[in-house]
């Protein structure tokens, strides 16, 4: 899934958002009960990267450019048959693939929550905000946001698997 958000015109230019992508193998996450059981029983929780919308806004500054970029994400959770508990715990993550490795290329964000007694559905909506450098405000459309979640190896090979 991926989209572009509203560009800016800036003195008869306009200037296109980052493109925003959820990666494939990330946008799902089945959180299972510990232990080896793997089928529906043991399932806490499933959860889906839903939606996204974003805008975005180009600045220069002292003859720097970045473009802040507003995104909204929003995440089902659907309780499993194990969970009794209620409790919603994982990490979703944002990535600027041209800046991995960089200060500020991967933010990793934690949704803390509970199913209350009678809901089998939670969906959250997240603000996030990330401002990127960039030479020249033409390179903002070539640059790629990707959001999934943080699985673990074995959750990736689960969702792999499917």
């Amino acid at each position: 899934m991926s989209a572009s958000a509203c560009g800016l015109v800036e003195k008869h230019r306009r200037y296109s958002c980052p493109e925003v992508f959820i990666l494939n193998d990330a946008q799902k996450l089945t959180r299972f009960q510990p232990g080896f059981g793997r089928d529906d029983s043991d399932i806490r929780f499933e959860a889906e990267i839903s939606d996204f919308r974003g805008e975005c806004d180009y600045n220069q500054d002292q003859g720097e450019w970045t473009v802040g970029v507003d995104l909204l994400v929003q995440i089902s959770v659907d309780r499993g048959p194990a969970n009794r508990s209620g409790d919603i715990s994982f990490e979703y993550f944002v990535l600027l693939p041209d800046f991995e490795g960089k200060p500020g290329g991967k933010k990793i964000f934690a949704i803390d929550g509970a199913f209350t007694e009678d809901s089998e559905r939670r969906v959250y909506q997240d603000n996030v905000q990330l401002l990127v450098p960039l030479k020249t405000p033409s390179e903002g459309a070539g640059t790629e946001i990707v959001l999934g979640f943080q699985l673990t190896r074995d959750e990736l090979k689960f969702n792999r698997a499917r």
